[in-house]
């Protein structure tokens, strides 16, 4: 009864009140389609830069050596996709009087491919070669097939006061456009390792890659039983920085723009009171054939409800199908030149849309509360009146 009540009221409304109606739903749609794609964006970029990440460093890392029979009991885990035993140390690379402070990845040849899925010009590292980011190559002037310089000032072996130093060839140029990384990592051999680090290398990594990024607190918790109080740490946990940045841009977004909805929940209190000013005298009716207060309280919530949800309904359907049509023929290209991405990533979850549809209804609630609020004071004789 209620809800056709308010249906039939808003049915009726004039031109103004039917201009203000479709503001209303037009400003509610709009505030859902812009928080779908906002988020959905968000999540994209962020899903983009886990993956490029640990197709780099791996899902989870172990800051620290693991005896063989550790190692191959990690192996052996269902999750987990591969496992490589990295060094890393400073260092500094010279050519034609140019140098640069950077970090060798003392990596095996065959785990290139097996582990590290990074795009690369030339060709990956032989025993005396090494590869290199492109932002360091860029900014040294060093091209594929240069012979380059590099040395370790951490090591103490110094004649006449220089560290130790060897020459090496340029095999091929990587390309990860991951924060920092081109400009950072250069990956040597083994062989170049033991002929450049004469001290012990403290910082030896067992990197993990996972089948399922999802599955990184499980296999966490399986890890610090099998190697025990060592320190195990997934690429978020060494980017607090840059996670918390994503967390606050979402969290930014979804607070500037729920200010549509605020602005279109204004616009439905204006269509409420324009219809119940319209039928002060339908409802003076209707309370002396025994409607009782709470009822013109429902029927005033019911209007809110309809216009609310009509716009939700639009902008929340409008959205899901742009994400979807992103997804699938890939409409809106981004600059590679600029993104490490050819397309615009969009990814919506269950839980992005169960909060989008919350504050909806928050916001579309309140409207209605407000909007009935000063009516439950009035009797049917001071209504009356006020159509005199």
């Amino acid at each position: 009864m209620h809800y056709f009540i308010a249906r039939k009221f808003l049915t009726s409304m004039n031109t103004a009140g039917k201009i203000t109606n479709i503001i209303s739903v037009a400003g509610i749609g709009l505030g859902s389609f812009a928080l779908i794609i906002s988020i959905s964006v968000l999540n994209g970029f962020e899903n983009k830069l886990d993956e490029k990440i640990s197709n780099f460093d791996g899902h989870i890392r172990i800051s620290s050596s693991v005896s063989n029979n550790n190692l191959s009991k990690i192996k052996s885990l269902k999750e987990v996709k591969s496992v490589l035993f990295n060094y890393e140390r400073k260092g500094i690379i010279n050519h034609l009087s140019n140098q640069s402070l950077v970090t060798f990845k003392q990596v095996p040849p065959n785990y290139f491919k097996s582990f590290y899925e990074i795009p690369y010009v030339g060709a990956l590292p032989s025993k005396n070669e090494i590869l290199l980011g492109n932002d360091i190559a860029s900014r040294l002037g060093i091209r594929t097939g240069d012979i380059v310089k590099i040395s370790s000032p951490l090591d103490k072996n110094f004649i006449l006061g220089f560290p130790p130093t060897i020459e090496v060839k340029v095999s091929g140029l990587f390309s990860s456009k991951i924060l920092n990384y081109d400009d950072k990592y250069i990956f040597i051999s083994e062989t170049i390792g033991n002929r450049l680090f004469s001290n012990d290398i403290k910082n030896q990594f067992v990197d993990i890659k996972l089948n399922h990024s999802s599955k990184i607190d499980e296999i966490r918790r399986v890890l610090s039983n099998i190697v025990g109080a060592k320190v195990i740490s997934s690429w978020k946990d060494r980017n607090t920085a840059l996670v918390g940045a994503i967390k606050m841009e979402k969290i930014g977004s979804v607070v500037v723009l729920s200010l549509i909805l605020l602005v279109a929940s204004f616009s439905i209190l204006s269509t409420i009171y324009l219809v119940t000013i319209r039928k002060i005298k339908d409802f003076v009716v209707l309370r002396f054939l025994g409607m009782k207060m709470y009822d013109v309280h429902y029927i005033i919530m019911y209007q809110a409800l309809i216009i609310g949800f009509k716009g939700v309904c639009i902008g929340f359907t409008s959205g899901v199908l742009v994400v979807i049509f992103q997804n699938i023929f890939k409409i809106i290209s981004l600059p590679n030149d600029i993104y490490a991405m050819e397309v615009l990533p969009m990814v919506l979850y269950s839980k992005d849309i169960i909060v989008i549809i919350s504050i909806n209804i928050l916001f579309i609630l309140a409207t209605g509360f407000f909007g009935a609020r000063k009516f439950l004071k009035y009797d049917p004789m001071e209504m009356l009146k006020w159509v005199k």
